[in-house]
């Protein structure tokens, strides 16, 4: 009998998990031996394991739990809910939300049932923009309804018992180093949940919601399929989401020969394909807010570092 459900491939996934969880232990149990110029490589490092983690790993063990057992499923779901800072069975259910309704329009209520639209708070029918869309969606995208449905299906002793190994974990952290939590878990946290919900802004930004061959944005670049696990297939994925990720590239082929949106950059960094004045005013501000964030971190960092050499 196998360890993997689908593929042994998924062990990269698994181990994108384990070190992101090993750095941030790692890092608590060690951070006053940290020195600003560490901090400096390790912020940029902490955010991308979060995305990484968040946007493909954890994104396919939703989809397709890689574990023939379910007791290895179940421990994985909980010990990678410290990863992400919530309970992934809340996660999977957000998602999943988001998947049933497809990124919809506002209805005649000025209202969506994808809890992540991009329409959600748009005005005049269109998309919110991306930078509000990125900056404020950690704080309005659904929670309360999502944990609602979790517990409506059955799942509240998961919800609970992921939660309680998530809280665990933080206080550990912070019985550590509370300086650790404030000004590296914290931080890394939101940025890196910041382009998460960019990268999905990116997946469906010029889609057709309601079309079922055109509601997302796929792209092709062998790169950052190759790295992301074949991310880049999502209107693929949004056809048919219980595929494994080895065999999205499959329906490629199905897929009409009709005109639908095709981006030529990694979701990741959509804003890079922006056309116009307003679309570049917004791609300087993204990089101003996410360069204000990181020197803003270092600072704070860097203040309390020497402070406490100072006190010494």
């Amino acid at each position: 009998m196998t360890l993997w459900r689908h593929s042994p491939r998924d062990t990269i996934l698994l181990v994108v998990s384990i070190v992101q969880l090993g750095l941030n232990v790692w890092l608590a149990a060690t951070w006053d031996e940290r020195s600003w110029l560490d901090l400096l490589w390790l912020w940029p490092g902490g955010v991308l394991l979060f995305w990484y983690n968040a946007v493909v790993a954890t994104h396919n063990f939703v989809h397709t739990p890689w574990f023939r057992s379910e007791v290895a499923n179940r421990i994985y779901a909980a010990v990678d809910s410290i990863n992400l800072g919530v309970p992934l069975t809340f996660c999977r259910f957000h998602h999943l939300n988001h998947h049933r309704h497809g990124n919809d329009r506002r209805d005649a209520a000025g209202r969506t049932q994808d809890h992540s639209s991009t329409y959600r708070f748009g005005r005049d029918g269109a998309p919110e923009g991306a930078f509000t869309y990125g900056l404020l969606g950690l704080f309005r995208s659904g929670t309360v309804e999502a944990w609602r449905e979790a517990v409506r299906s059955g799942q509240k002793a998961r919800l609970l018992s992921e939660t309680a190994v998530c809280g665990l974990g933080l206080v550990t952290y912070a019985a550590l180093s509370w300086q650790y939590v404030l000004l590296f878990f914290v931080p890394v946290f939101y940025v890196g949940s910041f382009f998460g919900i960019l990268t999905n802004y990116y997946q469906h930004a010029g889609a057709l919601p309601g079309t079922r061959w055109a509601n997302a944005v796929s792209h092709y670049g062998r790169i950052y399929n190759w790295l992301c696990c074949n991310e880049g297939y999502h209107q693929e994925h949004h056809l048919r989401p219980g595929l494994h990720w080895t065999r999205r590239e499959e329906l490629r082929e199905l897929l009409p020969r009709l005109e639908r949106p095709v981006s030529s950059v990694p979701p990741p960094l959509g804003f890079l394909a922006v056309k116009g004045v307003r679309g570049r005013v917004r791609t300087v501000l993204l990089f101003a807010v996410g360069l204000a964030t990181s020197l803003a971190v270092a600072l704070a960092g860097l203040v309390l570092i020497v402070g406490q050499a100072f006190l010494d």
